[in-house]
């Protein structure tokens, strides 16, 4: 976790970036069920024992060790974990640490009664490494001071979103046809977008859109405390890569067990 100046510095990177992002707002706020749908689609990776259930595993989090229920926020990040780069595991813990894919949604849903059972325990989550120094510069971009970019986007997850706002549709799913503003955890897949758009639209190439980072806790905090009007078409895209993984373990036959043999199949680890 990040220190508290890091946290209040994040805390209003996040307010100033998603104002400009959002609609005229009202009086009610998202549901949790409305936030958890948003949630949802956080897809990551978390730390697991034989039946797939949630394993804490000793670590270091702000250079305490503590026991820590683990996610990474791609593979990238979850072998890092695995090589002992991130919460200095201890080095004979590495060799079992195994990782199944799960929602952020479903990963919060996990864990409340585990640290509720146990408050000494917590949960950390690991940011794509891969994305840390394009994720220092946008910070940077948006008047955060460099060493404080370079802090923030080492410890912590993020969320990518175009100012100003796109509004763009799918042609497929429950969702066809509807719009939103399409945010995600991997930075190419929005500049993707604002990069087609500025192709696509005179009108939107002259507003000069451009991706913004937004630390995952503070958007979080931002979709609960702001009027449902300002943040309910923000969505956040999954990551690719694990969106692969979640659909070929759908498709995957399940194993024949015998009746008495109840096993839970878990994911392979990311390596």
């Amino acid at each position: 976790m990040p220190s508290p100046r890091l946290q209040r510095a994040a805390l209003l990177l996040a307010m100033a970036t998603l104002a400009p992002l959002l609609m005229p707002w009202s009086a009610r706020a998202l549901s949790d069920t409305e936030i958890n749908a948003k949630l949802d689609t956080v897809l990551m990776l978390m730390s697991v024992d034989e039946k797939g259930e949630p394993r804490a595993v000793t670590a270091t989090i702000n250079g305490k060790s503590v026991q820590a229920y683990l996610a990474a926020m791609s593979m990238a990040a979850a072998e890092e974990i695995q090589a002992g780069k991130r919460f200095a595991v201890p080095r004979e813990v590495l060799p079992s640490l195994r990782f199944a894919p799960v929602s952020l949604a479903r990963f919060n849903q996990l864990l409340g009664p585990l640290l509720q059972k146990q408050p000494t325990d917590v949960g950390a989550i690991a940011p794509d490494p891969v994305q840390i120094e394009r994720t220092a510069v946008l910070l940077k971009e948006q008047n955060i001071p460099e060493d404080k970019a370079k802090a923030i986007a080492a410890q912590q997850p993020m969320v990518f979103c175009p100012v100003p706002s796109l509004l763009v549709s799918t042609s497929q799913g429950p969702a066809k046809d509807r719009q939103f503003v399409p945010c995600a955890t991997e930075l190419t897949v929005v500049d993707t977008i604002v990069q087609r758009g500025i192709k696509e639209s005179p009108k939107l190439a002259q507003a000069n859109p451009r991706v913004v980072a937004i630390p995952l806790n503070q958007f979080i905090s931002f979709l609960r405390k702001e009027p449902a009007e300002r943040v309910a078409q923000l969505r956040i895209l999954p990551d690719s890569q694990l969106a692969r993984l979640v659909a070929d373990q759908t498709a995957r036959p399940k194993p024949k067990t015998k009746p008495r043999a109840r096993t839970q199949r878990t994911a392979p680890t990311s390596r």
